[in-house]
């Protein structure tokens, strides 16, 4: 099954002292496999890919690609302004219904540089306003 939908995302980064949040509304195709689903939708020119899978979830921003799974620390390879560098990602809490709450820890090594919430409501086009 594939549909276009509606999206409203936001993710918070939270360092020690401060944090950042990006948010964007966008349109996008979602996509129901046997046992995956998958949205992608583009923040300006930079596609974003979100694919769930049972407790793992992949999330892919342009150039970085993070692999999580619950409670279980993965290597990842982060795109930054200098450069691609290795970080870890924890998947914290999901959850999904017509809407993802996701929470992360990234860290460096033993590090934990930040704690990351991604919040996504989607509708899709035509259901804008039946009841869920």
């Amino acid at each position: 099954m594939k549909k276009n939908i509606k999206v409203n995302y936001k993710s918070i980064f939270k360092y020690d002292d401060h944090h950042e949040t990006v948010q964007f509304k966008s349109d996008g195709i979602y996509e129901k496999g046997f046992d995956k689903e998958k949205f992608t939708f583009y923040n300006n020119d930079q596609k974003i890919e979100i694919i769930l899978k049972g407790k793992e979830m992949t999330l892919a921003n342009g150039p970085s690609l993070l692999n999580l799974s619950y409670h279980r620390k993965i290597g990842n390879h982060y795109h930054t302004d200098y450069g691609m560098i290795e970080l870890f990602t924890e998947l914290i809490t999901m959850e999904h219904d017509r809407y993802l709450k996701v929470k992360y820890i990234l860290s460096a090594g033993y590090q934990q540089l930040s704690e990351v919430y991604v919040m996504m409501k989607y509708d899709f086009y035509g259901e804008e306003n039946e009841a869920i």
